[in-house]
C-alpha cells in the first residue's frame, strides 16, 4: 500500500521548514530517503515546539517518516493529536489525509476513504486537492469496498466528476462479480453519462459488454432497516434474524440479500426503495421495521409494484397492509387487538354500551379510536369517554365525569320510563345522592392502558370511585404485575393479546434461540425484533421453495397460504395482516386463554366479578 502515499513533504522541503541550524540536515536526511535517521531530530522538535509553526511542520513531516517506517501506530498517534489540537492549520488537509492512509493500511477502508472525500469536499488548496484525488481513486481502483459501501460514499460526497465515476465504475463492477447483471448495467450507463475520462467510459463499455445477455441476474431481497442512528440497534437484531434465516434457507448463491440503511425516516427508505427496485431484480423486501417508513415504502410498492411482496416484521400501525395485496404485516396491529376485544365483548359478552378511560399519547388514542369504530360497526355505543395521564397516583376527578355521563344517561332513561316530557329534568337531591355514594356500572370499560402495572392501578382506580362493570383491555395488559397492582379486582376482566406473546418457549422459539446464540454470541432480544424478522425472512423463503424459485407468483402464494408456521406461533395473515390474536381473562389468580364464546358463561364471570367489586368496597 505504499503506492498511496502522496508527497505529502514536498511543498515543506521546499521552504525553511525550521530555524535551527540543523534543519538542513533533515531536509537531506529526508530528501535521501533516509527518514528513519530523521525521526529522532523531527521528534525532538515535535515535542519541544508542538504549539507553534515548526512544531506544525515537524509533526507533518514525523507523520510521515513514520508512515514510511510502518510506523503506523506512531503515525496515527502524531496525526490524531494535530487534529485534535491544530484545528486551523494550513497543513489540515495533509495530516488529514495520513491519517486516512492509515486508516486504510489498518483495514478501515470505509472510513479512510470517506475522508480522503471529506477533504476533496472542504479543501481550497489545488495541491491537497490534487493529492486527495490521486489517493481516493488509487483506492478505489484497488476493488477494496463492496457495492454498498461504495453507494454509501456516492450519496454523501459527489464532490468531483472523475471521482463520482470511479466509484460508479466499482459500483458496477462489485454488482458484476456478485451476479446482480441489472445493477451492474445500470452503474455502468451512469459512468457514461457522467462525462469521465475516455478511460472511465472505455472501461465502462467494456464492462456492460460483459454483461450483456446475462439478464438481470440473481434475484434480490432487499432488507430495509434503521443500520445507523437512535434505532440502530433495531436495525441490527432485525439484520441478525433475517441473516440467520437466509443462512438456513439453503438459497444461497442462489438469491442475492441486500441491507439498506433507512435511518428509520419515511422519505429515506422510500428513495433507497425505489433506487434498489429500479437497480436490482427485487423479489421482495422484508422491512422497514419502523411503522412510518413502513408506510411510504408500502405506498408506492402496493400502487406499482404488486408482484414485489413487503413483508414488514414490527411496524404496527394499523392500515399499512390495506396500501395493496402485496403487503403485509407480521407482528400483530393496534388495530386488530382492538377490534379482537371489541368483537370479544359484543358477540361473547353480549355487551352493548361502553366507557373508555384512555391514557394520553399515541398508543392509547390509536387503540381508543379503533376501539370505538369496531364498536359502532358492531351495532354498539361508546357512551362515555375520558382520558387520564399514566402515573399519576389519584384518578378522582377522571372518574367523577365519567361517573356524572353515566348518571346523565341514566338519569334520561328514568324520565322516559316515567313519561316526562323533558328528558334532562334532574332531581338536585337524587344527584347529590347518586354521586356522593352510588356506584355507577358501564356493562364493558375500556382501559387501553401501555403496562400490565398501569391497567392494574386503573382497575383498582375504577373499583374505588365507584366504577363497575367488565374490565376491557389489549396487550398492555399481560404480564405479572396486573395482579400485583389490580389483586382480585381484576377477576374477570378480558383483553386481546397477539399469540406470539403467549408461545414463548415452544419448541420452535427454543431452536431459534439457540441457533441465534450460536450464530451471534448473544441471546435474541425480547423486543421480538431478531425473531420476527426471522419469521419475515423464512415466510419469503418458503414461498420462493415452494414455487420453484420464481418470484411472479409470489405475492398469490403468501395471500393464499395465509397461514405460516412462526417462531411465537402462527401467522395468520387476512388481508395482509396478521390476525393471530387471544383473548385472555383472570380466573382464580391466573391468566386463562378464553377458548370458546359461551355468552351466559362469559356473562355468569362478569356478573361474579362485579359482585366481587362491590364486595370490595
Amino acid at each position: 500500500m505504499n503506492r498511496l502515499f502522496p508527497a505529502i513533504l514536498v511543498a515543506l522541503l521546499s521552504t525553511s521548514v525550521f530555524a535551527q541550524d540543523g534543519v538542513e540536515r533533515i531536509k537531506s536526511m529526508v530528501k535521501g530517503g533516509r527518514c528513519s535517521e530523521a525521526i529522532a531530530p523531527l521528534k525532538k522538535i515535535y515535542n519541544e515546539s508542538f504549539r507553534k509553526l515548526e512544531g506544525e511542520k515537524a509533526a507533518v513531516m514525523l507523520t510521515e517518516c513514520y508512515l514510511r517506517a510502518h510506523k503506523r501506530s506512531e503515525a496515527h498517534d502524531v496525526a490524531s493529536r494535530f487534529l485534535e489540537y491544530h484545528v486551523k492549520s494550513a497543513y489540515r488537509e495533509r495530516m488529514e489525509l495520513a491519517r486516512a492512509i492509515i486508516d486504510v493500511e489498518n483495514g478501515s477502508v470505509f472510513d479512510g476513504v470517506e475522508s480522503m472525500l471529506r477533504v476533496l469536499s472542504y479543501s481550497t488548496n489545488p495541491a491537497a486537492r490534487s493529492r486527495a484525488k490521486d489517493v481516493v481513486i488509487q483506492t478505489l481502483a484497488a476493488s477494496l469496498l463492496n457495492a454498498d459501501q461504495l453507494q454509501a460514499l456516492l450519496e454523501k460526497y459527489p464532490v468531483d466528476r472523475e471521482v463520482i465515476g470511479w466509484l460508479q465504475l466499482q459500483i458496477g463492477r462489485e454488482c458484476q462479480n456478485i451476479k446482480r447483471y441489472k445493477a451492474a448495467r445500470y452503474w455502468y450507463k451512469k459512468v457514461l453519462k457522467n462525462g469521465s475520462s475516455e478511460s472511465l467510459q472505455s472501461t465502462a463499455k467494456k464492462g456492460i459488454n460483459a454483461v450483456e445477455g446475462l439478464g438481470a441476474g440473481l434475484p434480490t431481497i432487499l432488507v430495509l432497516a434503521p443500520l445507523s442512528g437512535d434505532f440502530a440497534e433495531f436495525g441490527a437484531a432485525a439484520v441478525q434474524g433475517t441473516l440467520l434465516a437466509y443462512e438456513q434457507s439453503g438459497l444461497k448463491n442462489k438469491v442475492n440479500i441486500r441491507f439498506q440503511d433507512t435511518h428509520a425516516d419515511a422519505a429515506i427508505a422510500l428513495m433507497r426503495t425505489q433506487r434498489a427496485v429500479n437497480q436490482d431484480s427485487v423479489i421482495a423486501i422484508i422491512g422497514p421495521i419502523m411503522s412510518a417508513p413502513a408506510t411510504a415504502v408500502a405506498a408506492w410498492l402496493g400502487a406499482n409494484f404488486q408482484h414485489v411482496p413487503m413483508l414488514t416484521p414490527t411496524a404496527t400501525d394499523g392500515g399499512i397492509a390495506k396500501l395493496g395485496p402485496n403487503i403485509f404485516q407480521v407482528n400483530i396491529t393496534m388495530d386488530i387487538l382492538a377490534q379482537t376485544i371489541a368483537d370479544f365483548a359484543i358477540k361473547c359478552l353480549d355487551i352493548r354500551e361502553f366507557g373508555i378511560m384512555s391514557p394520553l399519547g399515541d398508543f392509547g388514542t390509536a387503540m381508543s379510536e379503533t376501539f370505538t369504530r369496531a364498536v359502532e360497526r358492531r351495532g354498539g355505543d361508546v357512551v362515555a369517554f375520558r382520558n387520564y395521564e399514566e402515573g399519576r397516583p389519584d384518578y378522582k376527578t377522571e372518574f367523577n365525569l365519567l361517573r356524572d355521563v353515566r348518571f346523565n344517561q341514566e338519569n334520561r332513561r328514568r324520565n322516559i320510563a316515567k313519561g316526562l316530557n323533558d328528558l334532562n329534568t334532574v332531581n338536585p337531591r337524587d344527584r347529590k345522592v347518586y354521586l356522593a355514594d352510588s356506584n355507577s356500572n358501564f356493562p364493558g370499560l375500556f382501559i387501553p392502558a401501555t403496562n400490565p402495572a398501569d391497567a392494574g392501578a386503573m382497575v383498582s382506580q375504577a373499583a374505588f370511585n365507584k366504577v363497575s362493570g367488565t374490565y376491557l383491555g389489549t396487550s398492555g395488559w399481560y404480564g405479572r404485575e396486573l395482579m400485583i397492582q389490580g389483586k382480585r379486582l381484576v377477576e374477570g376482566s378480558y383483553f386481546s393479546v397477539p399469540a406470539i406473546d403467549m408461545n414463548k418457549g415452544n419448541t420452535a422459539y427454543t431452536t431459534f434461540a439457540k441457533d441465534f446464540k450460536e450464530r451471534w454470541g448473544i441471546e435474541p432480544g425480547e423486543d421480538k425484533v431478531s425473531g420476527l424478522s426471522f419469521d419475515a425472512a423464512n415466510i419469503i423463503f418458503t414461498t420462493l421453495n415452494a414455487i420453484s424459485g420464481t418470484q411472479d407468483d409470489m405475492t398469490h402464494f403468501i395471500n393464499a397460504t395465509k397461514d405460516f408456521r412462526g417462531i411465537y406461533g402462527d401467522i395468520k395473515f387476512r388481508r395482509g395482516a396478521n390476525a393471530n390474536t387471544r383473548i385472555v381473562t383472570v380466573d382464580k389468580g391466573k391468566f386463562e386463554v378464553v377458548t370458546t364464546c359461551n355468552k351466559q358463561d362469559a356473562t355468569k364471570a362478569a356478573e361474579k366479578a362485579a359482585s366481587k367489586s362491590k364486595k370490595k368496597k
